[in-house]
């Protein structure tokens, strides 16, 4: 090998590693699916309307989720682990859900609710912190 076919190689190698490193970060923080866009975001507000449905079934916790999201399938284990009672409205399989997930302008998943606070996205600490905060506020999500 000469020095112009290493010296090709090694430019071939290092853009591929940079079109993958660049690749991946759009992918972490382009915010189509939870655990991008720098963690969850937390918003407080009314959300009344979105438990109606979820208090004809028994929970306090509702939460949005697409059935290929890996974030919702940890966010899912989380709630099951702390016995929190929840509604999950998987928006790919519930033409309902769907509508529902529209009304309220949802574009990633997962979306949990618990009382007064909404969760875009998943962050495990976050979520804790939320339940933790819901019960001791004397409104037991479980």
């Amino acid at each position: 090998m000469n020095f112009k076919s290493i010296l090709t190689t090694i430019l071939v190698v290092a853009l591929a590693l940079g079109l993958g490193v660049g690749a991946g970060y759009l992918v972490r923080n382009s915010g189509l699916i939870g655990g991008g866009g720098g963690g969850a975001q937390v918003t407080q507000g009314d959300y009344s309307a979105v438990y109606a449905n979820a208090k004809a079934s028994g929970g306090e916790v509702v939460m949005y989720t697409l059935s290929t999201c890996p974030f919702c399938v940890k966010a899912k284990a989380l709630l099951e682990k702390q016995n929190v009672r929840f509604v999950e409205r998987v928006i790919d399989k519930d033409k309902t859900a769907r509508k529902e997930a529209d009304g309220l302008k949802i574009n990633s998943v997962p979306v949990i609710y618990i009382g007064d606070k909404s969760m875009q996205g998943f962050d495990e600490a976050k979520l804790v912190e939320l339940l933790n905060a819901h019960a001791k506020a004397g409104k037991p999500a479980a």
